[in-house]
């Protein structure tokens, strides 16, 4: 069996990219049947049965919504007698059905009722697809059973997928039963939109079809019309819907020339037929642009034979004869582009995009039509005159395609690499592996382009349109130049760095703000850390209590590190910081102070008028400090008791009455740190008497907003409480916990992947209930606190742990972003003979 026409591919196309969703809906349906049906039955059992139906449905939607375009590809490329319904068949044969298990049977059944009742609701939309599809299948008589995508091929994919996930018949039946409605609905829009494909290609119904080609061998020297995308469909297009040539669809005149679509260099002056070298599908494998672009060789230099020129005339004339069939309007262009308009970025499926794509003729002109594009290829490879023009224009083509099926560029992009073909290949005749070279102004121009893109993952967004429409107009303007010199690239290139580097200021203005916060932070964490050491050698700290040592190693270090920062070059003690250290040590040893009260009485004004100020300094609250000085008074508590005591003693002594509200108190009534014996009083540990480098800055109120984190505070002593961001956006968000189980299975290394990022890399961010595109800007030298920026210069600053939740609940997504056209490049040299590699998906 051969492959599908290029028009029934469409067809088949248009089922399967919607097939996720299609599914989906249905799914929503059956679940609210079931938990209907449930609601409404008396009977326990039945419940139970009900309740596992819909919930086992809903534990698959996700799954299946990933699978079912598979299974559904599989039914459509099948047999017409594999289509088949099964009861049916089981009728036909008594004995058959005595070899059946009951719920086999009744579950094959409940499909052909499931069949029965789609049949009156799609009535309308099947006459006519039926007629449609027998035409283009090349009946001459309306056969319905033969139509590829008649009702029964669906119900198959269903109960395919169904059985691949549950092995109970009777929750399959269940399942089917409910989504009948749904089903129903879903085929009505889908068989609409395929029979308007069909009718704009001018099919008519059986009994009056026009042939789509005018022989057998211009549809094989021209591979076939994709009607949708009005120009040339490529069998690499086939390959990605995963056609098999062992389908029953035939295309007309495609067998016997298979084989020469996959030429074997075996030897390295061995040349491909010339007539494969004037197709405008490009004929050769990977092994030929191994040896082009990697090696060369004299036998690229040979002069194309006349055989080649006669193919390019054919070629020729079947663009022309294609190229009266009509193409989809402007309306329908911007309906597929928009239909996904509303799902969350990341969920969005890439929308396919090729060299056989229509184009908007809007956006750009007379090369949005394929024909077009492959009528310029076409007269270029006629003007060619050696072998290595005519590998170089099919490598052009070739490149072009594996970036348009690149799914992290937007759509907008990959179509605008698409549109810009014609002056690419303009360029390949005067140089024909110009792609090879790095430093060429037009691989330069893309990959400038793509690189861009990834600051967007909206296409919608007004942000993405003012950075496009630039670039739109400096495409079109290179394709009606018409040039073969690259300098004209060049100066585009200029001109859009330009723009773009106006832009870059703007928001580097904006985050120099938050970058110079949080990188101050990280310096004076350093050298609070330096401080701190230096003040655990002094031989004053022996026997502090640790409250005084956890306050000098935290706090008292920052503060003396942020005077040493703001103060002028040469200053050895700015604001007095490090002297004061001196005397809250002596402040706080019981033993001296009790001797010399006096000395403590005058120092202590003083000492707290510093050490108040320069908390105030660091951003620091009078609640915040207040535990400290609390404490340190409690410290102080037996000098100043002393004190009381001795004015009691003297006013007893003089016969002075004392008053009630005098505030003394009998000298036993004084508190004695040794009775009380209060944390604050204990000396320091061996562990306290150690400062610990911080394993992340300290950061003050101000510079947690500036540097853009949410819901964080810094704890008394200067910890950094683990930072939460989005956390509250996205706490009673059902989608960012549907995100999260969903990435449970996937067995994430969040370390890992955090580990291999680095400044520079894109990221998708979930914030706000809304998802971002972000870039990594800056990362602490210990790695365990990043900023990211979003549009418009927004920070987003958060801990090594947070990252690593976020990454591990599917809430920031690495983005893939490394060269585009190396990456398609290397995948049109590295795939297996005669299959292009498809760019792989996001992980």
């Amino acid at each position: 069996m051969t492959a599908p026409s290029r028009l029934l591919q469409q067809c088949f196309q248009e089922a399967l990219s919607g097939a996720p969703e299609l599914l989906a809906r249905c799914a929503d349906s059956a679940i609210a049947s079931l938990q209907a049906a449930e609601k409404a039955s008396k009977e326990v059992a039945q419940r139970d049965r009900l309740a596992l139906a819909w919930w086992g449905l809903l534990q698959n939607k996700i799954q299946w919504g990933r699978t079912f375009a598979d299974h559904l590809r599989d039914a459509l490329m099948a047999s017409p007698e594999a289509n088949t319904s099964r009861p049916a068949l089981l009728s036909e044969s008594p004995s058959l059905l005595s070899l059946v298990e009951d719920d086999a049977v009744n579950e094959s059944l409940e499909s052909a009722r499931l069949v029965h009742s789609l049949m009156p609701v799609l009535e309308q939309q099947l006459g006519v697809l039926d007629a449609l599809m027998s035409s283009v299948i090349g009946l001459q008589t309306v056969q319905a059973e033969r139509n590829p995508m008649r009702p029964s091929v669906f119900v198959r994919a269903l109960r395919e997928l169904m059985s691949s996930a549950e092995s109970e018949p009777e929750v399959r039946a269940l399942w089917l039963r409910h989504m009948g409605d749904a089903l129903g609905r879903e085929l009505q829009k889908l068989y609409e939109r395929v029979a308007l494909i069909l009718q704009r290609a001018n099919v008519q119904e059986a009994g009056y079809r026009v042939r789509l080609v005018e022989d057998a061998g211009a549809s094989t020297r021209s591979g076939g019309l994709s009607t949708r995308s009005g120009g040339l469909g490529l069998s690499s297009r086939a390959a990605g819907l995963g056609v098999s040539r062992n389908s029953q669809w035939q295309d007309v005149g495609d067998s016997g020339h298979s084989g020469h679509h996959s030429p074997s260099w075996s030897r390295a002056d061995q040349l491909p037929p010339m007539q494969s070298l004037a197709r405008m599908q490009p004929g050769e494998d990977h092994q030929v642009f191994h040896e082009f672009l990697n090696k060369g060789g004299q036998h690229f230099d040979r002069h194309l034979t006349p055989d080649y020129y006669e193919q390019v005339s054919e070629e020729l004339a079947a663009i022309e004869a294609f190229a009266a069939i009509p193409v989809l309007d402007e309306s329908m262009i911007l309906e597929q582009q928009t239909q996904y308009r509303d799902l969350p970025v990341v969920d969005r499926p890439a929308r396919e995009i090729g060299i056989s794509s229509q184009l908007s003729h809007k956006a750009w002109g007379t090369y949005a039509a394929a024909h077009e594009r492959s009528r310029v290829l076409m007269h270029l490879k006629q003007k060619a005159q050696r072998v290595s023009q005519a590998v170089g224009l099919d490598l052009v083509r070739t490149l072009v395609g594996q970036v348009a099926s690149d799914p992290l560029l937007l759509g907008p992009v990959r179509e605008a690499v698409v549109a810009l073909e014609p002056a690419l290949l303009r360029l390949a005749m005067a140089n024909p592996r110009f792609f090879n070279e790095d430093q060429h102004p037009a691989r330069r121009l893309i990959e400038s382009v793509a690189q861009r893109s990834f600051k967007f993952n909206d296409e919608f967004t007004e942000e993405f349109n003012s950075f496009f429409q630039p670039v739109q107009k400096a495409f079109n303007e290179l394709n009606a130049t018409a040039t073969r010199e690259p300098e004209p690239f060049a100066d585009v290139l200029a001109e859009l760095r330009a723009g773009w580097e106006a832009q870059d200021q703007k928001e580097l203005a904006l985050q120099d703000n938050s970058l110079q916060s949080i990188r101050y932070a990280e310096e004076r964490q350093a050298m609070a850390d330096q401080i701190a050491w230096d003040l655990s050698q002094r031989p004053d700290v022996e026997n502090v209590p640790g409250v005084i040592l956890d306050f000098l190693y935290g706090p008292w270090s920052l503060v003396i590190a942020s005077a040493r920062l703001g103060a002028p070059d040469g200053e050895a003690d700015p604001g007095g910081y490090r002297k004061v250290v001196s005397n809250l040590l002596w402040s706080v040893k019981k033993e001296v102070t009790l001797k010399r009260p006096k000395e403590l009485f005058a120092m202590v004004p003083g000492m707290l008028a510093t050490l108040h100020a320069g908390l105030d300094m660091l951003g620091k609250t009078r609640d915040e400090t207040k535990p400290f000085f609390d404490a340190l008074m409690r410290l102080h508590q037996p000098v100043l008791g002393l004190r009381r005591a001795r004015i009691r003693a003297d006013a007893s002594q003089s016969g002075l009455p004392q008053f009630e509200g005098s505030g003394a108190m009998p000298l036993d009534d004084i508190p004695s740190s040794m009775s009380m014996e209060l944390d604050e009083t204990l000396p320091a540990t061996a562990e306290q008497r150690k400062p610990k480098p911080r394993a992340q800055p300290w950061l003050g109120k101000r510079e947690l907003e500036a540097a853009g984190f949410e819901d964080t505070m810094p704890t008394d002593h200067g910890d950094l409480e683990e930072t939460q961001v989005l956390a509250r956006a996205s706490a009673d968000d059902s989608q960012a916990a549907s995100l999260a189980e969903e990435a449970e299975p996937e067995n994430i290394n969040a370390a890992a992947t955090l580990a291999g990022l680095r400044e520079g890399d894109w990221v998708d961010l979930y914030s706000h209930r809304e998802w971002l595109r972000a870039q990594l800007i800056w990362a602490s030298s210990k790695g365990t606190l990043f900023m990211f920026v979003s549009r418009g210069g927004r920070p987003h600053s958060m801990t090594k742990r947070s990252c690593e939740r976020l990454i591990a609940s599917r809430l920031l997504r690495p983005v893939n972003a490394q060269g585009v056209v190396k990456k398609a490049l290397d995948a049109m040299v590295a795939d297996p003979p005669g299959q292009l590699k498809r760019v792989s998906e996001p992980a």
